[in-house]
This record gives structure tokens, sequence and C-alpha cells, in this order.
């Protein structure tokens, strides 16, 4: 596994991977549980989604989407790009070793000390949250029993729950059970400076160097990732 401490500020530095369909994680135990409960959630919702849309184009009610159905399809893309966020640490907790690829202006050494440093802000992140999201379990789960459909917005809170605890258990992982090596890399340290640059030569120029390190999503992160520069 290969993991990229790209440049997302003057000094600050985001770990990143990109993960092929046979590379996902996969889940077992109460967090697996709670994923499959929510993926069937979330399955009912869209085939309810479907019904409503059908219903209003062959005419039948020109009743729009209520508040609650909004809110709804807010989790439904809320909850993908959060998933899409924690592959890499719900990946580390099945590692035994992997290379971090750093940008080759930085000392091996201080590249390795950034990437324990961001893992264990990920700890204390995760735990954090894991107790805050419990909380909207317990919240949401009685206030919502009387809303018809499934309890999208309660199981919501539940796979949160338990995607925060298996981030932090692969970010422990990252810090001190994971036997990594190092390699240096041109293209990330060029990261630095494409950001830099104007938005019309900075986008293609990114665009060029994802392509040269096999990242394809790798632009797209460089910019969410540093809103107050791009």
């Amino acid at each position: 596994m290969e993991v990229f401490l790209v440049p997302a500020g003057e000094t600050r530095y985001e770990l990143y991977c990109e993960l092929g369909e046979s590379d996902q994680p996969q889940h077992s135990g109460f967090a697996g549980r709670m994923f499959r409960r929510f993926r069937e959630a979330l399955a009912a919702e869209q085939e309810e989604r479907r019904d409503r849309r059908a219903v209003r184009h062959a005419g039948a009610s020109d009743r729009p989407d209520g508040w609650m159905a909004r809110v709804r399809s807010g989790v439904v893309r809320g909850m993908a790009e959060w998933v899409a966020e924690q592959r890499l640490l719900w990946r580390l907790r099945q590692q035994d070793a992997a290379v971090l690829v750093y940008p080759c202006d930085l000392d091996p050494d201080r590249a390795m000390s950034m990437a324990r440093s961001t893992l264990q802000r990920d700890i204390d992140h995760h735990r954090f949250w894991m107790l805050i999201d419990g909380l909207g379990v317990l919240v949401f789960g009685p206030l919502l029993f009387f809303v018809p459909g499934p309890n999208l917005i309660s199981w919501y809170f539940v796979a949160k729950m338990a995607g925060h605890w298996l981030a932090c258990r692969g970010a422990r992982r990252g810090v001190s059970g994971v036997e990594w090596s190092t390699r240096a890399s041109e293209a990330l340290a060029a990261v630095r400076g494409a950001r830099a640059m104007p938005p019309g030569d900075r986008r293609p120029r990114l665009r060029a160097l994802s392509k040269e390190l096999h990242l394809e999503r790798l632009a797209t992160f460089v910019e969410r990732t540093a809103p107050d520069r791009l």
C-alpha cells in the first residue's frame, strides 16, 4: 500500500491514497453489521425516491418533496463523500507494511514524523466524533421513529459512529503497528509549486502531476484540502 504525503499549505500536509476495487477495505463484526444495515436503509430510501419521481412524472402529483425527503437526500450525498475520505484509515487497519511517498524536498525522517503526527491527529479527531455520533444515535433514533420509511437519519449516525471507530483503529495501527518504508517523489514536491499558480495554469498542472503519479483524483483532493489558497 502506498500512502502519499501531499502538500496542502505552506507547512501543512495531508495523507492520501487511492484504492482499486480489489483493495477496498472489508468490514466485519459490529462495524460490518452497522454498515450493512445502513446500506439496506440507503437502498430503501433510494427506491422510495425513485417511486416518488415516477409518481410525479406520471402526473399523479405535483407536490414537491418535503423537508424530510430533502434531508434524506443530503444525508445520502454527505455519506458518500465521507466514506470516500475514510478509506485510507480503514485500509490501514489491515496493513502490516506500507510505503510513504513524500516530496523530495523534505528529509525522510521529517516526512515520517509528519505522517505520524497526522495519524495521531486523526486518532483524536475520530475518537471525539465517535462520541458525538453516538449521541446522535440516542437522540434521532427515538425522535424520528414516527417518520414513514427507513429511519435513514438514525442509521446515518450509527454508520458514522462505526466508521469513526474503524478510522481510529486504522490511525492507531498506522502510528505504531505498520512497518513503514519511504520513497521521495519530485512530482509531489511540484504540487507545492502548482498550488501557487493562477487557476488557469494550476488545474492543468495538477492534472499532469496526477497523471505522473498515477493518482486519478489527486488534483481534486489538492483543491479540496486547501480552499484558503485555491
